[in-house]
């Protein structure tokens, strides 16, 4: 029997666990295959059987893929990290560098160190680029979401300068179906962000704090669907003693839930004090607001760590009850660097020197396929 007589939903299930480089490969063999490899249940199915998922914002300017073992923690084996290989895109020029990067559903929007805007799938090499209209693009930050009916991508662009609120309520969505700005007001944030965001079912979260009192710190969402800004509660109050620096990062598990990162450490020794993350309690459409659980507690006395900083991203594996994230270090020769942390495992398995312009570019990992 040959392949092509097989069921084509079978056809499917076989293509699905062939590595996603392989199959760009197979896209030029045959028509039917070529629109399946488009189809974003069968990319997502495919992703999330991928051995290496992760990708990974290099202080020089490039995003590259890196495979990850996270082994049990009673297993006797130590965690693996492995950078491999460059994701580039044969229809764009070599020289485009990016400063950032924002994951929705398997694609990447990129910020270029020139302040264009490209949404990128990593994984077929298709680009578009999207018209950045902005006099002042040095100080907007911009996300990529989707409705939640038609699945119609769309890109906020908000200040970064400045707090969202009354004199900051302008916004403006690019619509991907018609190629255009279109700009919006909403004056309910009224706050400052703390966090950078995270994409989850088409939405943004980020953590932000009020800008006028009864001063707080809580979560905030941009629905693309209804174009609101709404709020829901964190399982704790970020501390302001003097002297004390809270860090709070956001990430996504399996594109379901929401994760959330808090440390402390003392500003002017930058000892770390203790790492807690906690993972909501249901999926993200089942809850009208979000509830929390304690995930992971690091006790970083306990594990004879005295230093880490400005930790900037980080990825959640549930399951063996682990942590992946990586932070900037201080000191100017080894700027980026990744860790391994458990209940008990505490390990550095990456560090890269930076020198010159990309020092200014702050590392980040996501994961398409937020597994």
């Amino acid at each position: 029997m040959m392949f092509s007589d097989l069921p084509r939903d079978l056809q499917a299930e076989i293509l699905s666990r062939v590595p996603a480089r392989s199959l760009q490969k197979l896209k030029p063999t045959c028509k039917r295959w070529y629109t399946l490899f488009k189809d974003p249940g069968f990319l997502k199915k495919n992703l999330g059987r991928a051995e290496r998922g992760l990708l990974m914002l290099m202080n020089s300017s490039r995003v590259c893929s890196i495979s990850i073992n996270l082994p049990g923690i009673h297993n006797s084996v130590d965690p693996s990290f492995d950078v491999t290989g460059v994701l580039v895109s044969k229809n764009d020029p070599e020289d485009v560098k990016i400063s950032d990067i924002f994951q929705c559903n398997g694609l990447l929007l990129c910020t270029t160190t020139d302040r264009r805007l490209v949404v990128w799938n990593p994984y077929t090499g298709q680009t578009r680029w999207i018209p950045n209209r902005s006099s002042n693009a040095l100080f907007h930050k911009f996300v990529l979401g989707y409705e939640q009916d038609s699945c119609s991508y769309k890109v906020l662009r908000y200040k970064s300068y400045d707090s969202l609120g009354p004199l900051g309520a302008e916004f403006e969505i690019y619509e991907f179906n018609s190629d255009s700005w279109c700009s919006f007001y909403d004056v309910s944030p009224n706050c400052s962000f703390e966090s950078k965001g995270v994409s989850l079912k088409g939405n943004t979260y980020w953590i932000a704090s009020d800008t006028e009192g009864p001063f707080g710190t809580f979560g905030l969402r941009f629905d693309f669907t209804t174009k609101k800004f709404g709020r829901f509660s964190l399982p704790f109050q970020s501390d302001d003693a003097g002297g004390v620096v809270d860090s709070m990062i956001l990430s996504v598990v399996r594109e379901e839930k929401l994760a959330l990162l808090y440390e402390r450490f003392e500003y002017f020794t930058k000892d770390p004090s203790e790492m807690k993350i906690w993972v909501t309690n249901t999926k993200i459409e089942e809850a009208k607001d979000l509830s929390w659980s304690d995930f992971l507690v690091v006790d970083f006395p306990k594990l004879m760590v005295t230093r880490m900083t400005n930790a900037r991203s980080f990825l959640v594996d549930e399951e063996k009850k682990m942590v992946v994230f990586c932070d900037t270090d201080s000191d100017v020769q080894y700027r980026t660097r990744v860790y391994f942390v458990g209940e008990n495992v505490y390990q550095e398995v990456y560090k890269e020197t930076t020198t010159g312009e990309s020092f200014c570019y702050w590392p980040r990992l996501v994961s398409p396929d937020s597994n």
